[in-house]
């Protein structure tokens, strides 16, 4: 009898250890915080994507920040566009900030500087006004 259920008890091992895996591995793939040091920007990007499509916007922001802060110019025209747009486009959870939308759509111009007709140069590409003179230094 003991050794019967010594059997029982050891043939569950592995299939204990496989779901305290699954539950370990499933917990990396929620946030940002979580993944390896060496995702790439277009991952990151990919994953804003994912969020916005299912209406995650406060996730889509964090990756977007993520991936433009790597340097990836879609993600810093997206993120600027969002920031820009705010409550008209993502509802009223995300406030409007001209100025950091004005930083990253120019940081994203910079990166083809041949291109006269991106977003940044069509909004930004005039003097100063007084909705974002006060973003830079005088």
């Amino acid at each position: 009898m003991k050794n019967s259920i010594a059997q029982q008890r050891l043939a569950l091992w592995p299939m204990v250890l496989l779901v305290a895996l699954a539950l370990h591995s499933s917990g990396r793939a929620e946030g940002p915080a979580s993944l390896p040091a060496y995702t790439s920007a277009v991952q990151k990007y990919a994953l804003a994507l994912e969020a916005q499509t299912q209406g995650d916007y406060p996730a889509m922001l964090t990756w977007l920040r993520a991936a433009a802060r790597d340097g990836h110019a879609p993600a810093q025209r997206m993120l600027g566009i969002a920031l820009l747009g705010g409550p008209a486009l993502y509802g009223a959870a995300q406030p409007a900030d001209l100025c950091e939308g004005r930083q990253w759509l120019l940081r994203a111009a910079r990166q083809d500087p041949g291109s006269a007709n991106d977003v940044a140069y069509a909004l930004f590409g005039r003097p100063r006004d007084a909705m974002t003179a006060h973003c830079e230094a005088a």
